[in-house]
């Protein structure tokens, strides 16, 4: 298939291994990144990122490669997947299918640690892990820097806008025996695959058997030779698991000379009366005193703040039985919401790496709800593009960075809740707010 972005670029990308027969549309667009390391940018359909979708679908995309792992390691078969597949592709019965798949938990035959990747694939990761039982954790990476909290290991991520992870958890996590599982959207070089786990060898040696997961797997023949030496060197093994095989090129078509779009949709569509808008705010703090836990971390300023994290969002390392109690916290936040919510169109909004207990509670906000996330990667909005508008604030979780939201169209939502996990800059908060005001009737922060 071919795609031509803004006459910027134009990229062939061809099929290699596709065992769930899904159209290249079905999983993924493609737009133009701002990013002189990587200037292209494959866009999630099923992922609940860049794009609002149904909740129901990252969950059960999470739950079809929890399907491929068990058949690609183990050789378990479960007829189930096909089931979960159809719902993805089709979008029929999706909470049917949902909620069938999560009574049916899979069971690994032997412990497993799974870590997803910061920030784009930290739902995709927690959705992965929901689906087993079992000795099963899950804790994501994170670009927050703890002041009292040493992290188990730090890696880099070259070409992203924001490098560096950390994995903070208790250390006892890796000193067992355990398979490692890195869950992530993609992988297009591998490189950031290698770096995590000559980290995780180096201070686990014990530590021999890795898998990668990915919803898509872009690596050319010599970057899968390099993670077979990689493997050769460390005497260790490395398997691999994705919904999609792939190989693509990219070829430059024109000088960056785009000018963006405003983030608003004057060009198409009124926007609504403000008279008859409204803003909400709202505090769970409340609600969830039990599940906060307070830690000191360095902004991008480098000054210090204090604040509440909440302990089973996944980055401080999750068991079975701890994803039992995050549920329940997740129905209370959701009854709260639900109430006031008004009827017609919804838009939950995850914030950065704080995605999958906002995705898991739009799930139980009722009918003809959406859901997707801010981020901190940068993209071109032009209304010829997939990305077609743009907000561009700042972080009010991490103060100093800049984060941006997509796609938000004018007259639809009836209301947009904006959940964080925690509040470090309320004007920053605020500002987004703000911003969306004109869009929908009501905002919830």
């Amino acid at each position: 298939m071919r795609y031509n972005v803004l006459e910027q670029y134009e990229a062939t990308v061809t099929s290699i291994d596709n065992p769930y027969d899904f159209e290249q549309h079905q999983l993924f667009d493609m737009a133009l990144r701002i990013n002189k390391k990587r200037r292209f940018l494959f866009v999630s359909q099923v992922l609940g990122k860049h794009l609002a979708i149904d909740p129901h679908i990252p969950l059960l995309t999470s739950h079809l490669l929890a399907y491929r792992f068990m058949e690609q390691r183990y050789g378990y078969v479960d007829d189930f997947a096909q089931n979960v597949n159809t719902a993805i592709q089709m979008k029929e019965n999706l909470p049917d299918v949902l909620a069938a798949s999560r009574a049916q938990k899979l069971t690994p035959p032997n412990t497993i640690t799974i870590i997803g990747f910061a920030e784009t694939a930290t739902a995709l990761g927690h959705g992965f892990f929901e689906k087993f039982a079992g000795d099963v954790q899950f804790v994501h990476t994170t670009r927050e820097h703890l002041v009292n909290f040493a992290p188990v290991i730090c890696f880099e991520e070259e070409h992203s806008h924001a490098s560096s992870h950390r994995v903070y958890a208790d250390e006892t996590l890796l000193l067992r025996e355990t398979e490692v599982v890195l869950v992530d959207d993609e992988m297009t070089t591998g490189k950031t695959n290698r770096n995590i786990i000559r980290q995780l060898h180096e201070r686990y040696p014990h530590l021999t058997t890795f898998t990668l997961v990915s919803i898509l797997d872009f690596r050319t023949g010599q970057a899968q030779e390099a993670m077979q030496q990689l493997a050769d060197e460390l005497n260790i093994t490395i398997h691999c698991v994705s919904l999609f095989t792939g190989a693509f090129q990219i070829a430059e078509t024109g000088a960056l000379q785009i000018a963006e779009t405003e983030a608003n949709f004057t060009e198409t569509a009124p926007v609504v009366s403000q008279t008859n808008q409204k803003m909400y705010e709202y505090s769970l703090e409340g609600l969830l005193q039990d599940a906060l836990v307070k830690q000191a971390s360095y902004c991008e300023s480098k000054q210090v703040k204090q604040a509440n994290y909440f302990r089973n969002s996944g980055r401080f390392a999750l068991s079975v039985n701890g994803q039992q109690r995050l549920e329940k916290h997740v129905a209370q936040i959701a009854e709260v919401l639900q109430e006031k919510r008004s009827p017609g169109p919804c838009l939950v909004l995850g914030t950065g790496e704080f995605m999958y207990v906002p995705m898991s509670v739009a799930l139980q906000m009722g009918d003809d709800v959406r859901y997707h996330a801010t981020t901190r990667s940068p993209i071109y909005a032009h209304k010829q593009s997939l990305i077609y508008n743009k907000f561009t604030f700042p972080s009010a979780e991490f103060p100093g960075v800049t984060n941006y939201l997509y796609n938000i169209p004018a007259n639809y939502y009836t209301d947009i809740f904006l959940i964080y996990e925690r509040i470090m800059d309320i004007e920053a908060a605020k500002m987004l707010q703000m911003q969306l005001r004109r869009y929908p009737q009501h905002v919830h922060l």
